[in-house]
């Protein structure tokens, strides 16, 4: 419903008229330069072009009384031309053109008489089928773009969008139509969805009717929030005039309209503003010969900016009202477009996006010149905004306030002047709380203490008491802002220097409870060295499938991984690098601090092969690769006799013992050393 002011009509002398505008959009991936093929009803062709950026296919249908020379193309300018024999009657169908998934219709006609697209409703186009070509009548409402020709038109079941308007069959050419808000046109074209959106896509203009009133000039919006007028200049043609402001829209009025030289005035006064800011959109309308025609005003006015808390906030409804929020920064995401969360002690919602530029607006990506860091206090102000269902500060928000924490130990912040001013980021462990209601706890960090007089969830300039919503407790170690304070009077000497301010909460971790005493560990064996055996070596090799795969040898020092082989007669482990060989040690319960191999005299060891240990955690590589140096925790190279050790790294209870060379090498037994 709205607020409807009704006055004599007033004539007026037509001025320039300037359209609003909304960024350009891109076009599909194929356009005709015709969206009708038209054969003549004595038998005939007709031609269309094509213009593709990939490949494309005519959907034709089952039983198609008429030809067409090409069913598909490549990307590009192609010229498709249809024919038919002559018919007595009219016959008509779609067909589809489809590239990368987009689908333009295409009428094909052969007329026996003059056939006329029906004329829909706005909500019957809206409602429509893809790529059906429809006709609608309407008003134009708002046009957005004043090249392509892209514009709303309004009739009374709707408003449908108009995304671009041809001109004799060319785009860009918009201009030519002279159409303005308020024009009653009738315009025809393919239903063509955008993002799930309907609309009327590249439509032809079938008739103009030039509106009989016509906004000239709008003063003075946007309005102060103290109110004020704004003055609507109009050319007004016809017999009754009206004015229609919505019903929501109470704190705007119309006055009587006056004529100034031939132009219609009316003064549109707008009430104080005490909320957020505000935006309608007031209709001017004259009736000639039962028709309507129409003119559209937005008038806006500034809002007073609310300070809120968080949960005030969240509860706020969306829209363009500016909010102040003040709390402590958290949670920094984005440096560059300065997206966090902002923290009281009421809740936490995430800011997206902060700038310095002093009003709401585009992000400017000044944030990280700001300074602003986690656990700062800071004043925004932004509007009340959600993405994917939760709330958000946008806008993009802008800083008012900013309250800078310097990080510092005890010791530093004791030696620091008292100051309200200057606040500093102090991280310690709670060794006391004196008052739970307050926050009120003694702070050490090891080597300092310093007694904490009171801290609140977020920054407030009196303790109000939510300390114990924190559940934080002795022992926990606890991050807070707070200032340099002094409190002479305090019986207890150490409380002189204290955290003030109140200080205020970043974040805490909770003190770990003390582990269960764990049973003492089976002392090592006396002896200090554990020894694969020959014996036992050879007892596990009974099978020639022990020929370099994984096998498991049981020795009187636990279980051993072997991947060799033997040799022929059975005697020795045969280790060859080439093939992958590796001996992995059993668990053992203290560090192994060597490895010696004992070679076999059966056959010689060549010099300057190169041995390493590698740990428990290591993936011995593939067969038939020699194996990496890399990753190792000890390695040796051998000078041609029969024995060598290599050191171990400390912290490593089992390993594996690999040669890293192609050369094959008997081994007799191999002792590992505690």
């Amino acid at each position: 419903m709205k607020l409807r002011y009704i006055f004599t009509a007033l004539a007026a002398a037509a001025l320039a008229f300037v359209g609003c505008q909304e960024e350009e959009r891109f076009l599909d991936e194929v356009q005709v330069d015709k969206s009708i093929v038209a054969i003549p009803v004595e038998g005939g062709q007709d031609q269309i072009t094509v213009t593709a950026t990939a490949e494309w296919v005519l959907e034709m249908p089952e039983e198609a009384w008429f030809n067409v020379d090409l069913v598909s193309g490549a990307a590009g300018k192609t010229v498709v031309t249809f024919s038919a024999e002559a018919t007595a009657d009219t016959r008509e169908v779609n067909v589809n053109l489809v590239c990368a998934g987009a689908k333009q219709a295409i009428k094909v006609l052969q007329m026996a008489k003059k056939v006329e697209t029906p004329l829909s409703t706005c909500a019957e186009a809206n409602a429509g089928e893809t790529g059906k070509v429809y006709r609608v009548k309407g008003t134009v409402t708002s046009i957005a773009n004043d090249l392509y020709g892209n514009m709303y038109i309004t009739d009374e079941t709707g408003t449908v969008y108009v995304y671009g308007t041809l001109y004799q069959g060319a785009e860009k050419q918009f201009s030519k139509h002279g159409i303005e808000v308020g024009d009653i046109v009738t315009v025809e074209g393919p239903q063509s969805p955008y993002n799930g959106s309907p609309q009327l896509k590249n439509v032809t203009v079938i008739e103009i009717e030039k509106s009989l009133i016509k906004l000239e000039k709008l003063i003075s919006t946007p309005l102060p929030l103290e109110g004020g007028v704004v003055t609507a200049l109009l050319t007004v043609k016809g017999g009754e005039f009206s004015v229609e402001i919505p019903e929501d829209a109470a704190w705007l009025t119309a006055g009587e309209p006056s004529d100034l030289g031939g132009v219609t005035c009316v003064e549109l006064t707008a009430a104080a503003n005490e909320g957020g800011a505000r935006k309608t959109t007031v209709t001017f309308k004259t009736i000639v010969d039962g028709k309507d025609y129409i003119a559209m005003a937005d008038v806006e006015q500034a809002g007073a900016i609310k300070a809120v808390t968080v949960a005030e906030f969240l509860a706020a409804a969306e829209g363009t009202s500016l909010y102040e929020l003040t709390g402590v920064v958290k949670n920094i995401k984005n440096t560059t477009y300065g997206n966090f969360d902002i923290v009281d002690a009421t809740g936490s919602v995430y800011v997206y996006g902060l700038t310095n530029n002093g009003a709401v607006g585009s992000n400017d990506k000044t944030f990280a010149s700001l300074g602003i860091n986690e656990g700062d206090k800071v004043t925004i102000v932004g509007t009340r905004t959600s993405y994917s269902g939760t709330a958000q500060v946008g806008g993009t928000a802008y800083l008012v306030a900013h309250t800078a924490a310097q990080a510092a130990t005890i010791a530093e912040f004791l030696a620091a002047p008292v100051s309200a001013d200057k606040w500093y980021k102090l991280t310690g462990t709670i060794e006391s709380i004196v008052k739970e209601e307050y926050g009120n706890f003694y702070l050490t960090d090891g080597t300092s203490r310093v007694y904490v007089y009171g801290v609140t969830a977020a920054p407030v300039a009196k303790n109000d008491k939510s300390f114990p919503s924190l559940g934080v407790k002795a022992g926990d170690k606890i991050t807070i802002v707070g200032t340099r304070a002094q409190y002479a009077s305090s019986s207890v000497e150490d409380q002189k220097e204290q955290v003030g301010g109140p200080a205020y909460y970043v974040s805490h971790e909770a003190a770990t409870e003390p582990d269960t005493p764990a049973e003492p560990e089976p002392e090592t064996p006396a002896a200090t060295t554990l020894t694969l055996t020959n014996a036992e070596i050879c007892a596990a090799m009974t099978s020639s499938e022990t020929s370099y795969v994984d096998y498991t040898i049981e020795s009187a020092s636990g279980v051993w991984t072997v991947n060799a082989s033997r040799n022929n007669a059975n005697t020795f482990l045969q280790c060859r690098g080439k093939k992958g060989a590796y001996i992995k040690t059993p668990t053992f319960e203290q560090d192994i601090k060597s490895v010696t191999i004992h070679f076999s005299e059966a056959k010689q060891v060549y010099a300057n092969n190169v041995y390493c240990v590698f740990p428990s955690t290591w993936t011995a590589p593939t067969a038939d690769a020699a194996y990496p140096e890399d990753g190792n925790v000890g390695k040796a190279t051998t000078d041609g006799s029969y024995s060598l050790t290599i050191p171990v790294n400390a912290g490593n209870k089992q390993v594996y013992v690999s040669i890293i060379s192609t050369y094959a090498y008997y081994l007799d037994h191999i002792d590992v050393n505690f």
